[in-house]
């Protein structure tokens, strides 16, 4: 995945403050489901989302405040 997506999901969270990775993966299509836990795990290594461990289909992401 690229940075497009990453805006894509920082974008999502603005609007609903938090989503779950089951919601981002319904929002981002099926395809991308294998995909999105590294990209949101890179995106928490670089401080731009937070969630709590474990990370899995149920957690819930949402920007730093």
């Amino acid at each position: 995945m690229n940075e497009p997506t990453q805006e894509i999901i920082v974008s999502e969270l603005r609007r609903r403050v938090r989503a779950s990775i089951a919601d981002l993966t319904q929002m981002l299509g099926a395809q991308f489901a294998s995909v999105i836990p590294h990209e949101i795990q890179r995106m928490k290594d670089s401080g731009l989302v937070v969630y709590d461990e474990p990370l899995g289909p149920y957690s819930v992401i949402s920007l730093p405040r």
